[in-house]
């Protein structure tokens, strides 16, 4: 297995970055045009790409304005990641210039993980855009789908 560890700053303070993580409405204003998502341990996070891939978890931790821990998944059988399968690890640190964001996601094999990093940078531009006040503009990936593990060769 292979871990997705990436860390970011956002000039833009933690509170802000944390209601950008856990409230659907305002999810879908840089990850995907559909999100459900119930902030509590135990609760329902999901949401649904342009090209109708859907994630789907449920929070384990929520300390607000510094971490956010979820279950996470795809519910297309083929991509070989099911729902709640991995886990993604959110911290927010305040910085001088606003808040350095890390994001671990853990339980992925080697190509998976690869596909998932990509994926995650592009996510995370976005998020730091609208956090910073921008438009995140047309999402670069609305159109590609998840890859399936016979695509990364997996299978």
């Amino acid at each position: 297995m292979k871990l997705v560890d990436k860390t970011i700053v956002i000039a833009a303070p933690p509170g802000d970055v944390y209601a950008l993580l856990t409230d659907a409405e305002l999810l879908v204003e840089w990850m995907a045009p559909i999100a459900r998502i119930d902030a509590r341990p135990g609760g329902e996070v999901a949401w649904t790409h342009h090209n109708g891939d859907t994630v789907q978890g449920e929070f384990i931790e929520l300390v607000p304005d510094r971490r956010v821990v979820f279950t996470y998944g795809w519910d297309r059988a083929d991509v070989g990641v099911p729902p709640g399968s991995t886990v993604v690890e959110i911290t927010l640190k305040p910085v001088v210039a606003g808040t350095e964001l890390r994001l671990v996601h853990r339980g992925l094999e080697g190509p998976m993980a690869d596909a998932h990093a990509g994926g995650w940078a592009n996510y995370l531009a976005r998020l730091t855009a609208r956090a910073e006040g921008r438009d995140p503009g047309i999402d670069p990936l609305a159109g590609e789908r998840v890859p399936t593990r016979r695509q990364l060769g997996l299978t």
